[in-house]
C-alpha cells in the first residue's frame, strides 16, 4: 500500500511490477524524494510572483479609479459652478424685467406677450425673458392684471429657470388721488367750491374775491387767500400728471373721428319782429289802455321810433309776443330795449315767460336811471338767462318803468347768445355709442373732433361717451345743460390738448326743451343698468360724470358739477358762482389708459419665487 501511494504519487503507474527489489525502491524513492522537494520549492515561488502580481493589479486599479474619481469630481465642480452661474443668469433676467415694468408707463403695450428677451449674452453665458398674464393669457389688455415673469439662464450645458408674480401695488402720488388736480396754479375767484375729496396744486393754490372754499386744500407751493373751510396742506407731494405725449393714444387710436365741418354753425338770429319801426308797428301791442303809433321826431335806428303815448299807469306800455319754438331753457339771450323818456324815472328790459311747470316768471335787465333829454335813449340792456320747467306756452317782450309819462321806443333786439356767431355747436343732441347724428357710431363712445383753432361748443346736449377735443378755439366751451357720461365706465368723459372753458349750470337737462328722445333703445339712462322708452318727457341732471382733462389750462365758470376727477397739467381758474365736485375712486383703482402713471405699481408678491422646469 505504502508502494502505491508513493507510486501515485510521483504519477506513476499503479501497475508497477512488485517484484522490483528493495534497493531499487530505496532508490527510487530517495530520488522521488529530491524531485518532490524540488518541485514544491519552485511551486512555493510561483505562488509568490502570482501574489505580488495580483497586489499591483489591485494597486494599479486603485490608482486607475483615484485618477478616474478626481476626474469625475472635477467636472463635478465645474457643473455646480455652471448650475451657480445659470441660476444667478436666471435671476438676472427677472431683475432686467421688474426694471423694464418700472422705467416703462406703457410696458404692457410696448413689450406685450411672450418673451421680452431671447438667448441675450451675459458674461460667458446667456439669458431669456419671458412674461405671461395669468387673469386672460394677454399682457396688453388690464392694466391691473398680474404679471408672471420667467427668468431662464444657461452657462454651458447648465440651465436654471426661476418664475415670479408681480401685482399692482399701492397707487402713491396719482393725480387721480383727488378731486381736482392742476400741474401750475388753482385760481379760485368769488367762487363757492365744494368737494368730497382734497384738491391740489403742484404749485399754488389761490382764493380771492371772497370765494369759499370747502375742501381739504393740498398745495406743493403756497395757499393763500380766505375762507377755507377745511384743512389745508403746503409743502404737499407732487401729484403725478399724465405723459402729455401720450395720453390721448388710446382715444385717437380708438376713436371716431368726426369733422368740425359737420357739425351746424351758430347763427344769431334776431328773435323780435318789427325791430326799428320804419314802416308800422306790426307785431306790437298796447299792455292796458296806452297808444301806440310812429314818431319821425326821435329815432335810436333809422329815421323812425316807436311812440307810446296816453299811459295812465305804470303798466301801460307796449309789448310783442314771440314764437316760443325759438326759446331753449337755459340759452342765455341778449335783451337791448333803447328807451327815450324826457323825466325822471328808473326802467328795465324784461322777458316773460309763462309755463306749465312754472306758471308766469319774469326775467329783467338792470335798472336803468332815464333823464332823457331832447333825442337821448338809454340802451335797458343786458343778459338774462331764463330757466323753466314743463311746457313754455307764452313769451313776451316789453319794459317795465316806474313813472307815467309819454316813452320812445326803438332798434328793439332779442337774440339768443348762447353760442358765438358763426361757432360750431352741438346743441340739443344725443350721442352715445349707438347715435352720432354726424358720422359713423363708435361702440365705445369715443369721438375726436379736431376744431383746427375753430370755435366749438357743446351744450343742452345728453352724451354717452369720450370726446377728444383736438386745438379748440380760444372761445370753445362746454355750457348750458349736460348730462354727461362716458360709455365705458372708467374711461374719461372729455379730453382736450388746448385750454377750453366748462361753463354748464345745474339745471336739469329736459327732453321737452330739447325736442327730442334723450333716451331711446340703445342708449338707456343711465347707460349702464338704465331703462329706455319712446317718450320726450323725462328730465336728466346737468352733471358730468368722469375724467375731464386739459393738456393746457381748463377754466371752469357757470355752477357746473363733476363726478369724477378735474385734471389740467397747467392753471385751473375757477370763477363758478358754485362748483360742486364729487370725487370717484374708480379712476384711481382702476385708471384708463393714458392715466396709469402714478397709479399703477407692480410689487413682487411674496413667496411667488420658485424653480420653475420648461
Amino acid at each position: 500500500m505504502a508502494a502505491a501511494a508513493l507510486r501515485l504519487l510521483h504519477g506513476q503507474s499503479r501497475f508497477t511490477p512488485d517484484h522490483v527489489n528493495s534497493e531499487t525502491m530505496a532508490s527510487t524513492m530517495k530520488t522521488n524524494s529530491y524531485h518532490l522537494r524540488r518541485h514544491l520549492r519552485h511551486r512555493r515561488r510561483g505562488t509568490i510572483y502570482l501574489l505580488v502580481l495580483f497586489s499591483c493589479l489591485i494597486v494599479a486599479t486603485i490608482s486607475l479609479s483615484s485618477l478616474q474619481l478626481m476626474r469625475l469630481q472635477g467636472r463635478s465642480v465645474s457643473s455646480s459652478a455652471d448650475f451657480s452661474t445659470a441660476q444667478a443668469y436666471a435671476r438676472a433676467a427677472i431683475e432686467i424685467g421688474m426694471l423694464k415694468i418700472r422705467n416703462d408707463p406703457y410696458w404692457r403695450t410696448n413689450l406685450g406677450n411672450g418673451n421680452w428677451l431671447t438667448d441675450q449674452p451675459i458674461g460667458v453665458g446667456t439669458l431669456t425673458l419671458s412674461a405671461a398674464d395669468p387673469v386672460d393669457n394677454d399682457i396688453r389688455t388690464g392694466d391691473n392684471h398680474p404679471v408672471m415673469l420667467t427668468g431662464t439662464g444657461m452657462k454651458g450645458e447648465a440651465r436654471y429657470c426661476v418664475s415670479m408674480r408681480m401685482e399692482v401695488g399701492p397707487r402713491v402720488g396719482s393725480c387721480l388721488e383727488v378731486s381736482m388736480a392742476t400741474g401750475n396754479n388753482l385760481s379760485i375767484n368769488g367762487s363757492t367750491l365744494t368737494s368730497d375729496q382734497s384738491i391740489s396744486a403742484n404749485n399754488d393754490v389761490i382764493a380771492s374775491g371772497g370765494s369759499t372754499v370747502n375742501a381739504n386744500v393740498e398745495a406743493f407751493n403756497l395757499i393763500s387767500g380766505a375762507n377755507y373751510a377745511q384743512a389745508g396742506q403746503t409743502g404737499a407731494r407732487k401729484k403725478t400728471m399724465p405723459d402729455l405725449q401720450h395720453v390721448m393714444d388710446y382715444y385717437i387710436a380708438q376713436g371716431t373721428a368726426i369733422s368740425y365741418t359737420a357739425l351746424p354753425k351758430s347763427v344769431m338770429t334776431e328773435l323780435i319782429q318789427n325791430t326799428s319801426f320804419e314802416s308800422n308797428t306790426a307785431n306790437w301791442y298796447a299792455k292796458t289802455s296806452c297808444s301806440l303809433q310812429i314818431s319821425r321826431k326821435k329815432s335810436f335806428n333809422g329815421s323812425k321810433s316807436l311812440r307810446i303815448t296816453q299811459r295812465s299807469t305804470t303798466a301801460d306800455v307796449a309789448a310783442q309776443d314771440l314764437p316760443i319754438q325759438n326759446f331753449k331753457s337755459s340759452h342765455t339771450y341778449h335783451l337791448s330795449v333803447p328807451v327815450n323818456y324826457n323825466g325822471i324815472a328808473e326802467a328795465r328790459g324784461i322777458l316773460i315767460l309763462q309755463s306749465t311747470g312754472d306758471g308766469v316768471q319774469t326775467f329783467m335787465t338792470p335798472a336803468y336811471p332815464l333823464n332823457g333829454i331832447g333825442n337821448t335813449f338809454v340802451n335797458l340792456q343786458g343778459d338774462i338767462t331764463p330757466t323753466w320747467s314743463g311746457i313754455l306756452t307764452k313769451a313776451t317782450v316789453t319794459i317795465l318803468i316806474n313813472a307815467k309819462k309819454n316813452y320812445s321806443m326803438d332798434g328793439v333786439s332779442l337774440i339768443d347768445v348762447t353760442y358765438p356767431a358763426n361757432s360750431y355747436v352741438i346743441d340739443n343732441r344725443l350721442m352715445s355709442p349707438t347715435v352720432n347724428a354726424f358720422g359713423a357710431t363708435n361702440a365705445k363712445g369715443i369721438y375726436i373732433i379736431n376744431c383746427d383753432g375753430q370755435d366749438v361748443m357743446i351744450g343742452y346736449s345728453r352724451i354717452v361717451g369720450t370726446l377728444v377735443f383736438l386745438n379748440p378755439g380760444i372761445n370753445s366751451k362746454i355750457t348750458g345743460s349736460v348730462c354727461w357720461e362716458a360709455a365705458v365706465y372708467n374711461f374719461p368723459a372729455l379730453l382736450t390738448n388746448r385750454e377750453l372753458t366748462i361753463s354748464t349750470n345745474s339745471t336739469g337737462l329736459s327732453e321737452a326743451n330739447c325736442g327730442i328722445n334723450l333716451n331711446p333703445a340703445g342708449t338707456p339712462w343711465p347707460f349702464v343698468g338704465g331703462i329706455s322708452n319712446t317718450t320726450n318727457t323725462d328730465s336728466y341732471p346737468s352733471t358730468i360724470t368722469g375724467i375731464v382733462y386739459s393738456a393746457a389750462k381748463l377754466n371752469l365758470a357757470g355752477s357746473p358739477r363733476i363726478k369724477g376727477v378735474v385734471v389740467a397739467d397747467n392753471n385751473i381758474t375757477v370763477t363758478s358762482s358754485s362748483l360742486s365736485l364729487n370725487y370717484g375712486n374708480t379712476y384711481l383703482n382702476d385708471p384708463p389708459p393714458g392715466f396709469t402713471s402714478g397709479t399703477i405699481t407692480m410689487k413682487v408678491v411674496p413667496g411667488t419665487w420658485q424653480r420653475s422646469v420648461n
